[in-house]
């Protein structure tokens, strides 16, 4: 009766661990904004506010589509790392399952079950050390992202006469004529097209920092899917 225990929970766990191995941590999914971007055609006010949709700059710009383009094929790679260990749990999984009760509750059984477990608890761990791969090399991206649009933020900003630029996820309501976000991608898609994404490396045990993405700070700075970052707060006006 023990062993049909063990085995049930073997079971179970091994099905958790199988579906999080298909989705370690998902790519950033564009942040939803409080309200819709401007209407094509809908004239802009003169306002010293202005908003953004986060969203929509990381969906439909070229550097967001890049991004996002990166981040998951890292994430499909570190998939298809765990995808062997898998299936050796699912196959050694199978072959205890289906032994007889005999077998099972034997010495050479009880330690076939004891050696699955240990190979299931290092596949824990090596899948838990890539998803904080995935959700540091997340976070590297975002920064860069934030890096490399807030020339064009204050560009749009100064353009549009405002004094203060937020983020539409930040806000409550506001009239369409405030939005800025198709000109902020029309301006960002003609001068950054593509955003370095480098997967991360975990700091080793001496505390080292893990590297940033090329053309990010080098610091860590990554959901979606990494819940997204709001762009770095454009720089004061002189």
């Amino acid at each position: 009766m023990k062993a049909h225990y063990f085995m049930a929970g073997v079971a179970a766990l091994l099905a958790a661990s199988a579906a999080q191995a298909q989705t370690p941590v998902p790519v950033p999914a564009p942040a939803a904004a409080a309200a819709p971007a401007r209407p094509a055609g809908s004239p802009a006010v003169l306002s010293p506010v202005v908003v953004y949709d986060l969203g929509s700059l990381i969906q439909d710009s070229l550097a967001g589509q890049d991004m996002s383009n990166k981040l998951k094929a890292i994430r499909d790679q570190i998939n298809r790392e765990l995808e062997p260990d898998q299936r050796q749990l699912e196959s050694e999984l199978r072959a205890i399952l289906t032994s007889s009760v005999q077998d099972s509750q034997s010495a050479a059984g009880r330690q076939r079950q004891e050696a699955f477990q240990r190979l299931n608890n290092e596949f824990q761990q090596k899948q838990e050390r890539l998803s904080q791969v995935m959700q540091l090399t997340e976070r590297n991206a975002i920064d860069a992202f934030n890096k490399a649009i807030a020339p064009a933020l204050q560009q749009t900003l100064v353009a549009r006469n405002g004094l203060i630029a937020i983020s539409a996820n930040q806000v409550e309501a506001f009239i369409p004529g405030v939005d800025m976000t198709a000109d902020l991608i029309t301006r960002l898609n003609a001068t950054t097209k593509t955003i370095s994404v480098v997967r991360a490396t975990l700091p080793t045990q001496g505390g080292a920092a893990a590297p940033a993405a090329a053309g990010a700070p080098a610091a860590a700075p990554a959901g979606a899917p990494l819940p997204a970052r709001p762009p770095a707060a454009a720089p004061r006006r002189p």
